[in-house]
């Protein structure tokens, strides 16, 4: 039973941490930040479904979905910020002589 509830928790968080590291590309509010959020609640269900897990486990199934939503939305801010930032060239390294 527990090697079901561990393996359902760790299939929720590597379904939806992809979904949070695309809502951090998205508006807030917009359609597609609805989507990035509310699409994978149905693979949570499936996947609690067939594990045949009762309804006890749904907080925990919760937690691990707020959860990967909030370190791949974390993730893809940090991806985001780490792409703006502009290449320092060699040439702005060397000392400058007048």
């Amino acid at each position: 039973m527990l090697v079901r509830v561990a393996t359902v928790l760790v299939i929720v968080v590597f379904v939806t941490l992809p979904f949070g590291f695309y809502r951090a590309y998205t508006r807030k509010l917009s359609l597609r930040w609805f989507l990035a959020i509310h699409v994978p609640v149905v693979f949570v269900f499936l996947t609690r479904y067939e594990a045949h897990l009762s309804y006890v486990f749904i907080p925990f199934t919760c937690l691990a979905f707020a959860s990967a939503q909030i370190v791949g939305s974390r993730i893809g801010r940090w991806w985001m910020g780490r792409r703006l930032v502009a290449p320092v060239a060699v040439k702005d390294l060397e000392p400058h002589t007048g």
